[in-house]
């Protein structure tokens, strides 16, 4: 009786595990547990009637790792992987251009009143800069790994924006700046600004891509972010009071900050390869900002007021996209090749740490503590090899 048992859970194991695997069907499932009790019905019928108890603990063993390969089974079924090609690990490449407008509050830098002084009562509007469109890129990497099936990706964000804003006094009215201690309540023709941003952003990401419905996956994650982020403000008055002369000043506020993050991917499957895809990411970085304020007047080369300031700060973020999507396979299912098109954005919180001057007799000033956001056109092309 004990070389007959045995026998038949070898030919079950060599005949039943392989199909349930191939085709990961629930009534295989069912099955495959109904041959696991039926087994430990006839061990323990046979642990009444055979003094072997060795060769049975042997026959439990085998049956417990029997067990455990259909749990795995099991989960797999539940939540499948939804990256291409999971049969093997593989390496894949991101490309994404960037066409992003971007804007930072606390950027006004001129007040133009509808008369010629510059004193109450006032009348009319702030100017301030004209932010604007530009490129960037987001370049990154990643590999699927056999551990569950995860998958490990890294990228780098590289994005510069440039902005003016201008503004000039009519006959009947004046310009009254609103940056800069040395001229501050006079009146002036001319006010030029310009603002400079450097932004450079890495992720390092740890997800799992799997299916809930047959047209629905997900990518939950969670990861670091460090981002170096610099901004610059220069300020030129002319004209009216100054006469022949002018003022500058000159703002910069450098940030360079590292946290966690966290966030889910969204695919919404539809036919052919085509696809809805959305992400919603979150983190919050410690950092360290470097904050100068300068001002002057000519002809004088020398700066009349120069400020520095810097101070660790918890800066959070989040960042969105949404849009369309198409994936196919080519070479024989060897690559597999992902593009899109999407609306995507950031949000940063007080990362405009600027000096802003609120009394000019005793000079004390305050951080502007404002918002940055950029959004745009994201393009993706990414690579499975």
């Amino acid at each position: 009786m004990l070389l007959k048992l045995s026998s038949d859970l070898q030919l079950t194991k060599e005949l039943f595990i392989p199909i349930v695997f191939q085709n990961l069907g629930i009534a295989q499932v069912l099955l495959s547990f109904g041959y696991i009790f039926f087994f430990i019905f006839n061990i323990a019928s046979l642990g009444a009637l055979e003094t072997n108890s060795s060769r049975i603990e042997s026959l439990e063993k085998e049956i417990e790792g029997l067990k455990k390969d259909l749990r795995v089974l099991m989960v797999e079924k539940a939540r499948p992987s939804a990256n291409p090609g999971i049969m093997r690990d593989e390496w894949f490449v991101v490309f994404e251009p960037l066409y992003w407008y971007q804007r930072t509050n606390g950027t006004p830098f001129a007040y133009s009143n509808s008369t010629l002084i510059s004193s109450v009562p006032l009348k009319g509007r702030t100017k301030d800069i004209d932010f604007g469109w530009s490129w960037g890129v987001r370049v990154g990497g990643g590999k699927n790994i056999c551990f569950d099936q995860w998958d490990i990706y890294a990228s780098f964000i590289s994005y510069n924006n440039h902005s003016s804003g201008s503004a000039k006094g009519g006959l009947n009215s004046t310009l009254i700046p609103l940056r800069g201690l040395v001229i501050t309540q006079t009146g002036v023709k001319y006010a030029k600004s310009t603002y400079d941003l450097d932004f450079y952003n890495i992720d390092l990401e740890l997800g799992r891509h799997y299916y809930v419905s047959e047209k629905l996956s997900f990518r939950p994650f969670v990861g670091l972010k460090n981002a170096w982020i610099d901004q610059s403000q220069m300020i030129r008055y002319t004209g009216g009071s100054l006469g022949h002369n002018s003022a500058h000043i000159d703002d910069e506020c450098e940030y360079w900050g590292i946290g966690l993050k966290g966030g889910i991917n969204s695919k919404w499957h539809l036919a052919e390869g085509f696809y809805l895809a959305g992400v919603f990411s979150g983190a919050l970085l410690y950092g360290y900002f470097d904050i100068e304020h300068r001002e002057k007047v000519t002809p004088s080369p020398q700066d009349r007021i120069k400020l520095e300031d810097n101070k660790h700060r918890f800066v959070p973020m989040v960042n969105w996209r949404l849009g369309l999507g198409y994936g196919t396979y080519f070479n024989q299912k060897e690559y597999y090749l992902d593009i899109g098109a999407y609306c995507e954005g950031m949000y940063w919180w007080r990362q405009n740490q600027m000096l802003k001057i609120y009394e000019y007799v005793a000079l004390r000033y305050d951080n502007f503590a404002e918002d940055l956001s950029m959004h745009g056109l994201t393009i993706s092309l990414r690579l499975y090899f």
